[in-house]
């Protein structure tokens, strides 16, 4: 572990801005990437709604019910990850690497996000596959 710390602190030392401009754009694309799921799920709620505006079948209103509940947890989710990505964005932008204690948390931080990320990334195309085929199914 020492090790590893050592190689960061040595890394940021010599060529600081190389690190800093690498996490700039990983926030900057997880930033573009919460937007699109973010309007990504809107158009998945419109598509509820134009479902229940139409002739559904009344035995899947349970179904559906329970993919508008899953879509609204995708909101809230997006929103605290995003919640997430702002607070490294600030950190970043606070002087972060001017204490080894704040580069071991903005790393931690960096790989919790990125492995959340990763995860409600395949999630919501887990859940978009799930309506597909249930919208599929309606017509």
């Amino acid at each position: 572990m020492k090790e590893k710390k050592d190689l960061l602190k040595n890394k940021i030392a010599r060529n600081p801005g190389m690190d800093v401009r690498q996490f700039q754009t990983q926030i900057e694309t997880w930033k573009r990437l919460l937007n699109s799921r973010m309007e990504e799920n809107v158009l998945l709620k419109i598509q509820i709604s134009d479902i229940l505006r139409d002739n559904y079948d009344q035995n899947s209103l349970e179904e559906i019910e329970e993919f508008q509940t899953r879509f609204i947890r995708e909101d809230e989710l997006i929103n605290t990850l995003r919640r997430g990505v702002n607070d490294l964005d600030n950190l970043l932008y606070g002087k972060l690497f001017e204490s080894v204690k704040m580069e071991k948390s903005f790393d931690t931080k960096m790989q919790n996000l990125r492995k959340d990320i990763a995860n409600s990334t395949v999630r919501f195309r887990i859940l978009k596959s799930t309506f597909n085929d249930f919208k599929h199914k309606q017509i």
